[in-house]
């Protein structure tokens, strides 16, 4: 299933993210991050976290092998190292 409804979120160290779609593989996101990087739209997909981390939205730990979305765009971006965690995604859905 996909949503367009878009979903503003605070993440770490003043990074803003609105969810501009999402299905249970991809997400689209605009991601500012002020004084670094600002994309409009970024592709994200979800896959298993190769490398333990935090989430970008709820600062949870994720470990190694907890399903995240990543961003999926080549050449690696910027914040190519930031995570969400799946199940928060699920949070929200839950919520709307």
């Amino acid at each position: 299933m996909k949503t367009t409804e878009s979903i503003p979120l605070t993440g770490a160290n003043g990074v803003r993210i609105e969810i501009l779609e999402r299905s249970d593989t991809t997400l689209v996101i605009r991601w500012v991050e002020p004084g670094r990087c600002h994309y409009g739209e970024q592709r994200w997909r979800r896959r298993s976290a190769h490398t333990s981390g935090t989430c970008a939205v709820s600062r949870r730990k994720i470990r190694r092998g907890d399903a995240v979305f990543r961003p999926a765009e080549r050449p690696a971006p910027s914040n190519a190292a930031a995570m969400i965690s799946a199940e928060i995604l699920c949070g929200l859905t839950a919520e709307a």
